[in-house]
């Protein structure tokens, strides 16, 4: 036999295991010729009698015994690779934890630098705004939001900017992406004029929310006068900052929710303010707009109209509530405190009394009253203004059911109306 092939045939076991046992066991191979080039030779005669005298046995034993032991760099080689994914996995990590995070929050210092953090407290950026930084009168909300507006996934920073002087820099709300860079401004600056009236652009920010119409992202953002009365809601594109169409209320409006109140899957917004444009106390308000506005019905006004709407109408649905005595007699105007949902679905409107009192009315999905409860100093607060002789009148049983009762309105009429006292009669 003249080659490795031949002679592990001949004995019925692979190449690499005579090539062992020539090495380990003594196999009776020789070589004809030097280096690689030299041929193997081995004779039946001699591979007879060496597995006769146990050669074979032997070399088995001894491969049995040694074929787990790999060289150390062949043993090791699979927990290096563990390592190197381990290795890995952790230097992921730290680049993740060192690298900036989402927008978290937010400080405002006085000489007008606002800081944005991410949620380990790292600094993101910082931007200085001009003058000195003013809070809006009856503000339920930050004057900073941090929100995914475009549901891309990261968080956009919304910042109402209400300067010292307004009357020389309108109010504005800026937009900037996680990292710093101002998406856009979109300025509180329009002139309007209403029944001959006109009004200068001296608007607060009052609110700005998230909104989604068709799928679509949007904002809704609210903007009282400073002085007077129209309050303009706006609803902008939110990656422009375009003014995609507004309405305007005839008083203050303080309070915005969403809700589907129509059962179409499309949310509304319910929103709560006073009306009193010109002189008066008002009335508190309850509205509904549709998102977006112009998807309410507008019927046209008439001459004949006893109640024109003074800002031009637009909503979809519109209550008045009706306003306490005791609250002309302590100047205390019916602007609404909270707007809120309760357990039971049912719409929350609370509106101050003097002497830290208040009324709570229940309203359905069609603004409905389902209940009004008053506190319990109402009925003794109106007693004393009596005998005070502040009020002409001991407060009545149908005085009390007058003041659970709201008053519908196809458009916001003028809430100082001397003919709305026609409703309430007390």
């Amino acid at each position: 036999m003249s080659s490795w092939k031949e002679i592990a045939a001949y004995l019925g076991v692979t190449v690499r295991s005579v090539q062992r046992w020539e090495k380990t066991g003594g196999l009776p191979v020789r070589r004809l010729g030097r280096g690689r080039s030299a041929r193997v030779v081995a004779f039946s005669g001699e591979l007879d009698a060496w597995v006769r005298a146990g050669g074979a046995s032997a070399a088995r034993s001894l491969s049995n015994a040694t074929q787990g032991r790999r060289p150390w760099w062949r043993r090791w080689r699979p927990l290096g690779a563990v390592a190197a994914v381990g290795l890995a996995i952790l230097a992921l990590a730290l680049r993740i934890l060192a690298a900036p995070g989402e927008p978290e929050s937010w400080t405002w210092s006085g000489d007008g630098v606002l800081t944005v953090r991410d949620a380990r407290s790292r600094t993101l950026w910082r931007k200085q705004f001009p003058g000195r930084q003013d809070k809006p009168a009856f503000a339920t909300q930050p004057p900073v939001l941090i929100a995914d507006i475009d549901g891309d996934g990261r968080r956009e920073v919304l910042v109402q900017r209400l300067p010292s002087e307004p009357s020389r820099t309108p109010s504005s709300l800026f937009c900037f992406e996680r990292t710093g860079r101002e998406r856009w401004e979109f300025r509180y600056n329009a002139r309007k004029t209403f029944g001959g009236r006109s009004f200068e652009p001296e608007f607060q920010p009052q609110l700005v929310l998230p909104v989604r119409i068709a799928g679509r992202g949007y904002l809704v953002t609210v903007a009282n006068h400073r002085i007077w009365y129209p309050s303009q809601v706006a609803l902008l594109d939110v990656h422009t900052g375009r003014l995609i169409e507004d309405y305007w209320h005839p008083g203050l409006i303080r309070h915005c929710l969403l809700r589907d109140l129509d059962g179409d899957g499309r949310e509304e917004l319910i929103f709560a303010g006073i009306n009193n444009p010109g002189e008066g106390f008002g009335h508190a308000a309850l509205g509904v707009l549709k998102l977006p506005f112009s998807q309410a019905r507008r019927s046209p006004s008439r001459a004949d109209d006893r109640f024109p709407p003074p800002t031009g109408g637009g909503e979809y649905r519109y209550v008045l509530c009706p306003t306490p005595d005791v609250n002309r007699v302590a100047g205390i105007w019916p602007i609404p405190t909270e707007l809120s949902v309760d357990h039971l679905g049912r719409i929350r409107l609370a509106l101050p009394l003097p002497e830290s009192g208040a009324v709570v009315y229940y309203f359905d999905d069609t603004l409905s009253v389902v209940e009004a409860r008053f506190s319990d100093n109402f009925a003794a607060l109106h007693e004393r203004y009596h005998r005070q002789r502040l009020l002409d009148h001991s407060l009545s049983a149908r005085e009390l059911a007058e003041l659970q009762r709201v008053v519908s309105f196809p458009a916001a009429p003028d809430g100082n109306h001397p003919e709305l006292r026609r409703f309430w009669q007390y």
